[in-house]
């Protein structure tokens, strides 16, 4: 039974972040998006959706660029799913988050937003690249006055840049009736990333690079744990490891599929077990696309295929867990860093 589905329902998005795939392989991006009526063709029954935890996030797009989201989140909150979105928050008018925070108080512990702003006035464009707080803030206010008592949570990436910004943060959450909480991403602990951002000065236009790093204490605290995963990825690729290791490692997947009943719908309508092997599929890691090239064209396209149907196919039903040993023709990697040492690898949330 599945009991939380990821919804991508956009590739689109108004920012750039440095870090994001879309902004690294902007050549790869093709823009599709969900409307309503996909959403109630894959979801028709109650029963299906009650007690069922949408998140509304993905790879690629902010779920706010679509209009209908709302309508989204209504249909499945009003059946009794819960619903959790993240966005930047940078874009539609104050009445559209006026309508979502109204959605929210009428269908209460139902409905929850992820701010995700990582600064304040003055840093938060720089990783949020072409988003604008002054329109975030005004975003987040016409939510807040319709949906009381933490509807809402200020999540915030903590970099050197705007770790002083922080406790002003914090306080403009709390006038707002929103929760805080730090995201540590291990992407961010292990790469630096060059923000370029355009300021009109004197009738011309001036380019201004910011490096976008995360040091000392703001890094993950499972980073050495991933390193290590990262070793044993390496050493399996070129050498016969251990079975005694591998065994280790294997047993220490927790799978979002597998172990904890999730499903992830990409914005083109195909089906996943997480977001991490449609982010590999979308950047043909590990020559993934002819990995799955083996099965059947639109094996796993919504558009084709019930959910039930395609959760039936091999894949689901005993490749996915077969290949997370090193030797199987269909391992991918990614399975091992992301997912193995009990999720070392997944964001870190801290509660303020």
């Amino acid at each position: 039974m599945i009991k939380k589905v990821e919804l991508e329902i956009t590739s689109d998005c108004n920012a750039a972040c440095p870090g994001c795939a879309r902004t690294i392989h902007s050549e790869k991006v093709e823009i599709n998006s969900f409307t309503l009526d996909d959403i109630t063709t894959l979801f028709p029954d109650k029963s299906k959706i009650e007690n069922v935890q949408f998140k509304f996030c993905g790879v690629l797009g902010d779920p706010a660029m679509v209009t209908g989201c709302v309508d989204m989140i209504d249909y499945l909150s009003s059946r009794g799913g819960y619903c959790e979105v993240s966005t930047n928050g940078g874009v539609q008018r104050p009445e559209w988050w006026a309508r979502l925070g109204q959605i929210a108080s009428a269908n209460p512990g139902l409905v929850h937003i992820h701010f995700c702003l990582d600064g304040h006035k003055e840093t938060n464009h720089i990783y949020r690249v072409n988003t604008k707080f002054s329109i975030i803030e005004r975003n987040m206010q016409a939510f807040a006055d319709n949906a009381p008592d933490y509807h809402a949570t200020w999540i915030y990436i903590v970099f050197d840049h705007n770790e002083h910004e922080l406790n002003t943060a914090k306080e403009h959450a709390q006038k707002l009736g929103f929760r805080f909480a730090t995201r540590t991403g291990m992407r961010n602990s292990y790469n630096s990333w060059i923000a370029t951002l355009k300021k009109k000065q004197e009738q011309q236009l001036v380019e201004k690079k910011y490096v976008i790093t995360t040091t000392g204490a703001k890094e993950h605290s499972k980073k050495d744990q991933v390193a290590q995963l990262e070793k044993f990825i390496r050493k399996s690729k070129f050498e016969e490891v251990d079975n005694v290791q591998i065994n280790e490692v294997v047993n220490s997947i927790v799978c979002k599929y597998v172990h904890e009943d999730e499903i992830f719908i990409a914005s083109d309508l195909t089906l996943w077990p997480c977001c991490f092997l449609w982010d590999s599929y979308f950047k043909n890691s590990e020559g993934i696309i002819d990995k799955l090239n083996e099965f059947e064209p639109n094996w796993n396209n919504l558009r084709y295929h019930s959910i039930q149907e395609i959760l039936q196919h091999p894949w689901y039903k005993t490749l996915i867990e077969e290949s997370w040993h090193p030797s199987h023709k269909l391992h991918l990697s990614r399975c091992i860093r992301s997912c193995a040492a009990n999720k070392a690898y997944q964001n870190e949330i801290n509660f303020q």
